[in-house]
């Protein structure tokens, strides 16, 4: 793919008018929480291009965001919101896995408008100012009284590689992937992971001593207790053949010698799944392992035979035995498969689910002439914007054609190409950051237009550049992987997509989009407030297949008007956007020049870490009508992210 340009945007538009207006009384202004992950509560960059707001008390010390017109940037303390974790670093060039730790960020008092203990509901300090919408490109209506039902967090499951990196002692990057698991949790609602490898021989956990199988769960006792730990859920990737009970143990994958032969005794393959469930179970808990899934293999149908080298009746045996085998330790636990690699393998070239499904729902090796199990339909969707999202419902319609009609859906990767080491990796840049953006919200807005279920899970490959497959830039600070976070800790614009994700209410409300490229999903939660998410993809390629993905197109106008709103409940309103010049430390990389680490000087590293992050544009504090509307602009690729906030109560305590 050829070279981003990056291009600077008209500003972000000041906020509109209201059909009611409001008579307030003047208080102390506040100021939306600090979204800086470098920092704890409060933190702010200053500088030009804030936002003047009607009625706002102070007007200091503010964060400004870079284009932003007419601007006076608001002040005040952090009122609400939770600290999140901050990967803290120094300035100057960190070698891998030294650029930082997970650290808890400073906490927020949470609270909506209203008399809690102790505190000062809060006022209104005027109506939202009224900006005109005429002439603007695209046009979003959100409707806040609306409801389409429960909007689930189906992004929550992120890729993490091989497993056994936990335990990596080389440039303690074992350490920094566990901080960016940590990361994750406290800052974009990680609650699962799923890895390759668990069986490996790396891990040691099976080996045969006189022919007598012998188990050792010290080195995956470690990995599961730091993820136990943390709250993660995990979805079990059951593979990796150990040489001792592979039929053919020199058939492995070169880049990190995964066992891919099928086992030389289906019934010992069935007994390492169970010891491994039921020694989970042990130290656990039935309640916890219960919550995990169970899935078998990956990619047995991919590319030739690179990750089995079995037929897929064979899997399908592998399937069997070891379903038998975790429901044997926990009947309760949940499995699934076969782990396409793409949407098309479902029901074409080797038609894998369409005949995993016949099988399962007919016959099962263990018992024969009985139907197998199936708790969860698993699948991949590499391929850009139309893989990912009409992949998903291609699965479901599957599902639907063998009457499993209630059988849930986990795609356990996906991303907008799987291939490494491109010269300008999509992963890494403001592309990525749409095609999240876009994947979520339009398999959101179909599935509560359709009435279609939602996936229990949608994992992007992967969190961390702490990976082992070695077909990337090694000398770069970006190095052509996938995670949403580098070795040295530098966040990519999918994160900040993927934060944004994380503030998303649990009610999915009424979202319209109007023009070319644009569309989104808006949310609201229980304490009154509305977050609404938008992309601006144009013209998206098919990705790995043609090497093209979204236009790279100036900026736009996007009108948008949030109705429903409580007239007298003051809001404070926030936007953020990541695009070629917001939060995206890789567009600041390229215009260095794209220098090796060892070209990259401290002012270098500042500069990246200062752009990572999609900083807070305040739009309006303390401000009330029964409708919001502003005019912004986006550009393509890029992603807009509004927050309407219930002003918290203030504290009387001095």
């Amino acid at each position: 793919m050829s070279a981003v340009v990056a291009r600077v945007h008209s500003s972000l538009g000041l906020v509109l008018g209201v059909a009611a207006l409001v008579s307030c009384s003047h208080r102390a202004g506040t100021q939306e929480e600090s979204d800086a992950l470098g920092g704890g509560a409060g933190t702010r960059n200053t500088g030009s291009g804030g936002v003047q707001s009607a009625g706002a008390g102070s007007n200091s010390g503010g964060a400004s965001g870079a284009g932003v017109s007419g601007s006076t940037s608001l002040g005040g303390a952090t009122p609400g919101g939770s600290g999140g974790a901050a990967l803290t670093g120094g300035t100057g060039p960190m070698p891998p896995g030294q650029g930082g730790s997970a650290t808890g960020g400073g906490g927020g008092a949470a609270g909506a408008a209203g008399a809690t203990n102790g505190a000062i509901p809060a006022t209104c300090q005027g109506a939202f100012t009224k900006v005109a919408l005429d002439g603007a490109r695209s046009t979003l209506t959100v409707d806040r009284a609306s409801s389409l039902g429960e909007l689930p967090h189906f992004w929550t499951t992120y890729g993490i590689g091989h497993m056994a990196l936990f335990r990596q002692e080389e440039k303690d990057w074992g350490k920094t992937l566990k901080a960016h698991v940590i990361d994750g949790v406290q800052n974009l609602g990680l609650k699962s992971i799923r890895a390759h490898g668990l069986f490996h021989d790396d891990l040691a956990m099976y080996r045969e001593e006189s022919g007598t199988p012998v188990y050792d769960f010290t080195r995956s006792d470690e990995i599961f207790d730091f993820l136990v730990k943390q709250g993660v859920a995990p979805i079990v990737e059951l593979a990796s053949m150990p040489a001792a009970l592979a039929k053919n143990p020199s058939q492995v994958w070169s880049l990190w010698k995964m066992g891919i032969s099928p086992p030389k005794d289906y019934k010992r393959w069935q007994e390492l799944v169970f010891k491994f469930v039921e020694h989970s179970v042990q130290r656990y808990g039935a309640e916890a392992v219960a919550k995990w899934y169970f899935e078998v293999w990956n990619e047995p149908e991919c590319c030739g035979g690179q990750f089995w080298k079995g037929t897929l009746d064979d899997y399908f045996q592998l399937y069997d035995y070891a379903a038998a085998g975790v429901l044997a330790a926990l009947p309760t636990a949940r499995v699934g498969g076969p782990v396409a690699s793409q949407p098309v393998e479902l029901t074409q070239n080797t038609e894998v689910g369409k005949k995993f499904l016949q099988h399962v729902t007919t016959d099962n090796y263990v018992k024969p002439g009985t139907p197998g199990h199936l708790d969860v339909f698993m699948f991949h969707t590499w391929n850009f914007v139309d893989g990912s999202v009409n992949g998903y419902f291609a699965g479901l319609d599957l599902l639907d054609s063998f009457g499993l009609k209630s059988t849930p859906v986990a795609v356990t990767e996906f991303g907008p190409t799987w291939e490494f080491n491109l010269k300008d990796e999509p992963q890494e840049n403001e592309h990525g950051a749409a095609f999240v953006a876009q994947t979520y919200a339009d398999i959101a807005q179909r599935c509560a237009r359709d009435k279609k279920r939602f996936p229990i899970a949608y994992a992007w490959w992967t969190l961390s550049d702490i990976f082992k497959e070695d077909n990337y830039r090694e000398g770069d600070p970006f190095i052509g992987a996938m995670g949403l976070i580098s070795r040295e800790n530098i966040r990519k614009p999918a994160y900040n997509a993927y934060k944004f994700l994380a503030q998303m209410g649990d009610e999915q409300v009424a979202l319209t989009a109007m023009g070319s490229g644009i569309g989104g999903m808006a949310a609201r939660d229980a304490n009154g407030g509305v977050q609404v998410l938008v992309y601006n993809g144009q013209s998206p390629g098919k990705g790995p297949v043609d090497h093209k993905f979204y236009t790279v197109a100036d900026a736009q106008d996007i009108a948008l008007t949030v109705s429903g709103l409580t007239a007298d409940l003051p809001y404070d309103v926030s936007a953020y956007r990541v695009d070629a010049t917001h939060g995206n430390a890789y567009a600041v990389w390229q215009t260095q020049g794209r220098p090796a680490m060892t070209a990259m000087s401290d002012a270098n590293w500042t500069a990246l870490r200062d752009a990572m992050d999609a900083k807070a544009e305040p739009m309006a504090q303390s401000q009330c009508g029964s409708a919001y509307t502003g005019r912004f602009s986006l550009a393509s690729p890029g992603v807009l992210f509004l927050k309407l906030t219930p002003t918290p109560a203030k504290s009387m305590t001095r």
